[in-house]
């Protein structure tokens, strides 16, 4: 009997959309065998996208990661609301879709399968909480680093901080590394405020871009510190 499940990664493109690539499982989607294969197999950057990547297969195999795949189908490519809420709700329903009774999502930030039944939105919201998957979707309350909201000034750092990244992502729309400019935007308008920003331009926004060399910053070096900061190499 199948136990179906979605597997997928959800990852910003360059217009910041946040895009969920998945691949349908037929069989033996339970976390002890799917889950088991994903995080001894395919827990890297490189293989969690390759497994994403593949569109369809039939069975993963825990103990040596060999994948059978008896259909070759193209994966999913779903955009995926800003909110983090109503994007579980999206995945909910894709993976509903699919028949899937298993969600698996890949955390970037700790490099790890995360699973969930897919029994509802909110069974995903609960699983999926707290962790590097809820932390992608900028302006929602659990970045790192974001300070907790005083009574009466919550609504004032959500929506003017959102205004700011929406009117950046608009300026610079296909942008290269438009990602790693946005993320770097919205820890500062989350440490300083947004009254720097509140005036600019879409000639501001290209030079601010510029200037901090997002235009010349290679994704590979972006990638290399990325790394060696998550590792300690680097502060």
């Amino acid at each position: 009997m199948g136990t179906r499940a979605l597997i997928g990664i959800i990852e910003t493109d360059a217009a910041g959309n946040q895009i969920l690539t998945s691949t349908y499982n037929h069989y033996d989607g339970y976390p002890s065998n799917l889950g088991v294969g994903l995080n001894k197999h395919y827990d890297e950057l490189e293989s969690a996208k390759k497994i994403a990547n593949m569109g369809y297969i039939s069975f993963l195999n825990p103990e040596t990661g060999e994948v059978e795949a008896n259909n070759k189908e193209n994966p999913s490519k779903d955009v995926l609301p800003d909110d983090f809420e109503e994007a579980m709700r999206e995945v909910h329903s894709i993976a509903d879709s699919m028949g899937a009774d298993y969600v698996y999502l890949f955390d970037f930030d700790d490099m790890n399968w995360i699973d969930s039944k897919n029994y509802s939105t909110k069974n995903l919201v609960t699983s999926f909480e707290g962790t590097g998957i809820e932390n992608q979707f900028e302006g929602f309350a659990t970045f790192d680093g974001r300070p907790d909201p005083g009574e009466g000034d919550e609504m004032e750092i959500e929506e003017g901080s959102m205004n700011v990244i929406a009117k950046a992502k608009e300026a610079l729309k296909g942008k290269e590394n438009l990602e790693d400019y946005i993320k770097s935007l919205t820890k500062d308008v989350e440490l300083n405020g947004q009254d720097a920003y509140a005036d600019y331009t879409v000639d501001d926004w290209v030079e601010d871009y510029e200037s901090n060399g997002f235009a010349s910053y290679s994704m590979k070096e972006h990638m290399i510190t990325k790394w060696q900061h998550r590792a300690g190499i680097i502060k």
